[in-house]
């Protein structure tokens, strides 16, 4: 492997993606994404990590396959692309007069890609922050659970104390009978 070449498991590295995942969207989009083997190892060359960037990006924010391979090959943009769907599946747009809605100006590649980052960074957020939520309420129910535990322990020493000062009151009152009793031996001893 040439150091213009990387697998599969490089682009995932790359992209901060799941390999997995990556291995999916090479299965997925093999027409736009082309390879080359050895062996069994897939290939890619390295303009590729850009467009499986795209891919993914474009994937994390729910477009169909066909949008983003339209996306990815270029042509249309995606707002003539939803006109020409919203056709196909019966769909009226209104149309837009050049007074409601001035004429999009059109974005380089460089700004496209900026936005789509800026998308897959909110979405990435946005799962960070569930997962948070998620383990701030796991803590929550653990501490609790720990609390619990700890007062049970603390019920239990604290009978067990109870038990303890009641046996060593028990021991000192026998020792005491005990010399009570030694001590009339004794002294009944030498009586006689």
């Amino acid at each position: 492997m040439t150091e213009s070449t990387r697998k599969i498991a490089d682009i995932a590295e790359v992209l901060g993606i799941p390999e997995e995942e990556c291995r999916l969207i090479a299965d997925r989009y093999e027409q736009i994404l082309p390879c080359k083997k050895i062996g069994r190892v897939r290939v890619y060359d390295e303009n590729m990590v850009d467009r499986f960037r795209k891919v993914a990006d474009l994937q994390s924010q729910g477009l169909p396959e066909p949008v983003i391979i339209a996306a990815i090959k270029g042509g249309k943009s995606l707002e003539e692309r939803a006109r020409e769907d919203m056709k196909r599946m019966g769909i009226e747009s209104v149309p837009a007069t050049p007074k409601e809605m001035p004429k999009p100006v059109p974005r380089t590649e460089t700004e496209e890609e900026l936005i789509l980052a800026v998308r897959s960074a909110q979405t990435a957020v946005q799962t960070m922050d569930h997962r948070m939520a998620a383990v701030r309420e796991k803590m929550a129910e653990d501490n609790t659970a720990v609390l619990d535990a700890v007062a049970k322990v603390s019920e239990e020493v604290a009978a067990l104390r109870n038990e303890v000062r009641t046996l060593w009151d028990q021991i000192a009152s026998l020792e005491q009978y005990f010399r009570e009793q030694d001590a009339q031996k004794k002294s009944g001893f030498w009586k006689r």
